[in-house]
């Protein structure tokens, strides 16, 4: 699933890619997914490139009805039925996948939660207490789930501390960090790095 739907980001925004990866075999289409981002690439596809070269699992969506089918079936392969999400509007969101969450997060087998931004040049998600809930990063489960939507990606760190700034002003919350996956991560706090699954939903077609 992970090749088809990166395929699918490359073909939303350079086509010409995508088809050249009908010809190549299967271990040329897997190599073809680590690749180095180049300064054409849009931002989305910079953030899908460093992301899943750096082991995230990363899923397109067009649109919400995209995103339910695909993240029920993530949990499905999975056999996750114990997810943990602190977040009610983020809860609202997924009501349509009658997903009944687990309330001790000692006791999930995975987490949801949104962003504040998805940095591109380093692949990791931007986080604050308004995710967390007054949680650590490090007691979040192992496997994270991030939503996100294409108007929360970003360039760099840079832009995205900009854009707590424009987004809470005065009001900015506590504890702003980034979550990275673990293959990412050598050197540091390893206990913030997670396994990492992210879904990009498509908004600019559609009012939030």
């Amino acid at each position: 699933m992970k090749r088809s739907l990166f395929n699918k980001l490359l073909s939303k925004v350079i086509p010409s890619l995508a088809e050249k990866t009908t010809e190549l075999s299967t271990e040329e289409l897997e190599q073809q997914e680590i690749c180095i981002p180049n300064s054409e690439d849009p931002y989305d596809v910079v953030f899908a490139k460093v992301f899943t070269s750096e082991g995230g699992v990363f899923f397109y969506c067009d649109d919400k009805e995209d995103f339910y089918d695909m993240f029920k079936q993530l949990l499905t392969e999975n056999n996750w039925n114990h997810s943990y999400c602190s977040n009610n509007e983020l809860k609202e969101t997924l009501k349509p996948t009658e997903l009944e969450f687990e309330i001790d997060y000692h006791k999930a087998d995975s987490c949801i939660i949104d962003c504040e931004f998805l940095i591109a040049c380093k692949g990791s998600i931007m986080v604050s207490a308004a995710q967390t809930k007054g949680l650590k990063v490090e007691q979040l489960p192992e496997k994270t789930i991030v939503v996100a939507y294409t108007s929360q990606i970003v360039k760099d760190l840079n832009e995205g501390l900009r854009g707590l700034q424009v987004k809470y002003g005065k009001n900015r919350p506590s504890n702003v960090t980034s979550i990275r996956t673990k293959q990412s991560v050598t050197t540091g706090n390893i206990n913030k790095a997670k396994d990492l699954y992210v879904f990009l939903i498509e908004d600019y077609k559609e009012t939030r």
